[in-house]
């Protein structure tokens, strides 16, 4: 196939889409440079940490990307995913940081008194009480958020509904657990 044919926007993402390995390849030669100067731009990070980033975009290209008709729209396309992937890895190294940080101070607190013990076993069986009463979706989302076992979008597409429906799934069960834990606290 011709240069001029392969470097087609409209060609390339449309033979990428059927699984065209060659496309794909020679999508990964033209812009995978390009990619890895905008990461870098972006994320004044090293270069290893921004060959990570690109490498994740590049994946995501060969899985989801849309047949586009043109250059710029697969530069614009390109672009915002980097930008994306970018955010997307500095804010999970931000909550892993944070996470860190928490339970690196809570182990060099001084040992709690006995009755604090007692009050944070209370809430934590109320909080395991009130989760069994959830769905099994919102138990599954609730699991993905906050254990470690996937992304809440990797559930949704195992549970067969959208990303978007199990943002609100997770949100509406929190909010829930979050007031029936006001009224619970203020109750006794």
């Amino acid at each position: 196939m011709a240069h001029d044919q392969q470097a087609d926007a409209r060609t390339i993402t449309r033979r990428i889409r059927a699984g065209d390995e060659a496309a794909f390849t020679r999508f990964y030669e033209l812009w995978f440079a390009p990619a890895l100067a905008l990461a870098r731009a972006v994320s004044r990070r090293d270069e290893h940490w921004c060959l990570d980033v690109v490498q994740d975009v590049m994946m995501a290209v060969a899985e989801r990307i849309p047949v586009l008709g043109s250059d710029e729209q697969l530069r614009a396309w390109l672009a915002r995913s980097v930008v994306n992937a970018v955010t997307d890895r500095v804010r999970s190294e931000q909550r892993r940081e944070r996470r860190e940080r928490c339970t690196a101070s809570a182990a060099d607190d001084p040992a709690e008194e006995p009755w604090q013990q007692l009050a944070a076993d209370e809430r934590r069986q109320w909080l395991l009480a009130s989760v069994a009463e959830l769905s099994l979706t919102e138990r599954d989302l609730l699991t993905a958020r906050f254990g470690g076992l996937g992304t809440v979008t990797e559930v949704a597409a195992r549970l067969g509904i959208s990303a978007d429906a199990a943002h609100g799934r997770l949100r509406r069960a929190l909010v829930g657990l979050r007031r029936r834990a006001r009224e619970w606290w203020h109750g006794r």
